[in-house]
């Protein structure tokens, strides 16, 4: 997993991270982080799913940086990926 792009773009962060996907597996896999993560967009690229995501840090308490959102969100799609999905399938 790799964080390609953090970059503010109005009131917004958008974020581009890309995962590489060992096996034969990459559709299945695609289809699964598209059901599980509705907010993200997912596009497959011969072995590699791009993922593109944007949030907003809102509340003044939220003092986190974009960059620690991103990895979050990176760590977030790993364990999903590394752990099978919601039924250990993938």
């Amino acid at each position: 997993m790799e964080v390609k792009k953090i970059e503010k773009s109005g009131d917004k962060w958008e974020v581009v991270l890309e995962v590489g996907i060992p096996g034969q597996g990459l559709l299945e896999v695609l289809d699964e982080l598209e059901r599980r993560f509705r907010d993200y967009s997912f596009r497959a690229d011969g072995r590699n799913i791009t993922v593109e995501a944007s949030f907003r840090i809102l509340e003044p308490w939220e003092d986190e940086p974009a960059e620690d959102v991103a990895e979050s969100m990176a760590l977030e799609l790993l364990s999903f990926i590394t752990a099978g999905g919601p039924r250990g399938e993938i």
